[in-house]
C-alpha cells in the first residue's frame, strides 16, 4: 500500500503547489484563472499515475499471464468501478432534483457533500482493509472469521459516523456558514444536514455490505446493491420526495440507506456458515499457459 500512498500524497501536494501559481500567475507563470486550477489538477493526476507506473511496471507479469490476470482484475474490481461511477450519476440526478427549487438548494447538497468527506475518507479507509482479510478467510473456509471482521468494520463506522452525526444534528449552521454567507443555503442546509445526519448510522451498513460481497468474489450481490442504492432507490426517492416540497426531498437519505441495508442483510443472511467457499481463482500459471 505504500506506493499508491505516495502517489496520492505526491498528486495532492503537486496539485496544491500549483494552484495558486497558475491561477493568480506567480513566479512568471501565467495568470490562467480558473482553467489553471484545472491544468493543476491533471499534473496533480499525471504526476501521481507516473509514480504508480515506475513501481508497476516493473512487476507486470509475463505477457502471457498478463491478460488473463487483467481481466479476473477487472471481474473482482467491477463493482468498485459500478460504485465510483453511480456515485456521480445519483449526484447529478438529485442536482437535477434541486435545481426546480433553487440554486441556494443545489449549494447546501454541494456542501454537505464537502463536509461528509471528513467521515467517509476514515470509512472508505477502513473498506479497504477489510477487503484482503476477509478474502484471505473466506478462501480458507474461516467464515466464522471473516463475519467477525464485518461485525469490527461496522462497530468502527458506527463509532466514526457519531462524530459525523453530532456534527451534523448540533451544529449545522456553523458548518455551512464556513463556505457560505448565504442566508437561503445556510436555512435549507440546516434543515436538510439533520435530516442527512439521521442516514449516517444505515449508510455505514449499506457501504461496508457491497464490499463485503466483493471481498468474498460476489461481484453480482456487490453490484446489485451498488445499483439499487444509487439507481434504484436515490433519484427515484429524490424526485418523489420532492413532488411533496423541498423539506420532504430531504428524506432520500436515510429511507434510502435503510433500505439499502435491508437488501444488503438480506443477502448477508445467506453467507455460509461452514462448506467450500464459490470463489474464482485468478488463472495459474499452467492454465494460463494452455
Amino acid at each position: 500500500m505504500k506506493t499508491p500512498m505516495i502517489a496520492q500524497i505526491v498528486g495532492a501536494i503537486v496539485n496544491i503547489v500549483l494552484d495558486p501559481l497558475l491561477i493568480f500567475g506567480l513566479l512568471g507563470l501565467p495568470r490562467m484563472g480558473i482553467a489553471g486550477a484545472a491544468v493543476a489538477t491533471v499534473i496533480g493526476q499525471v504526476c501521481a499515475a507516473l509514480v504508480v507506473l515506475r513501481k508497476g511496471i516493473r512487476k507486470l507479469p509475463e505477457k502471457k499471464f498478463f491478460v488473463p490476470y487483467s481481466l479476473r482484475i477487472f471481474q473482482i474490481g467491477l463493482p468498485n468501478i459500478l460504485m465510483q461511477s453511480a456515485y456521480t450519476i445519483y449526484i447529478f440526478g438529485l442536482n437535477l432534483v434541486l435545481k426546480t427549487f433553487s440554486d441556494q438548494a443545489v449549494t447546501a447538497l454541494g456542501l454537505y457533500y464537502k463536509w461528509q468527506t471528513f467521515f467517509f475518507i476514515p470509512l472508505g479507509a477502513m473498506q479497504a482493509c477489510i477487503v484482503p482479510v476477509i478474502s484471505y478467510n473466506y478462501a480458507n473456509c474461516n467464515f466464522t472469521r471473516c463475519k467477525n471482521t464485518v461485525r469490527d468494520a461496522v462497530v468502527f463506522g458506527i463509532v466514526l459516523m457519531c462524530i459525523g452525526v453530532f456534527c451534523f444534528e448540533v451544529i449545522p449552521e456553523p458548518l455551512l456558514r464556513i463556505f457560505t454567507k448565504d442566508e437561503e443555503v445556510v436555512r435549507i442546509g440546516t434543515y436538510g444536514f439533520r435530516w442527512i445526519g439521521v442516514s449516517f448510522f444505515p449508510m455505514v451498513t449499506s457501504l461496508i455490505f457491497p464490499v463485503f460481497f466483493q471481498a468474498i468474489g460476489a461481484g453480482l450481490k456487490s453490484s446489485l446493491l451498488t445499483i439499487v442504492r444509487t439507481v434504484v432507490l436515490f433519484v427515484p426517492l429524490g424526485y418523489l420526495f420532492s413532488r411533496a416540497g423541498l423539506e420532504w426531498f430531504w428524506l432520500t437519505f436515510p429511507v434510502t440507506e435503510t433500505l439499502t441495508t435491508i437488501v444488503g442483510l438480506i443477502f448477508y443472511r445467506r453467507f455460509p456458515k461452514k462448506g467450500t467457499p464459490h470463489y474464482v481463482h485468478m488463472p495459474s500459471e499452467d492454465s494460463a499457459a494452455n
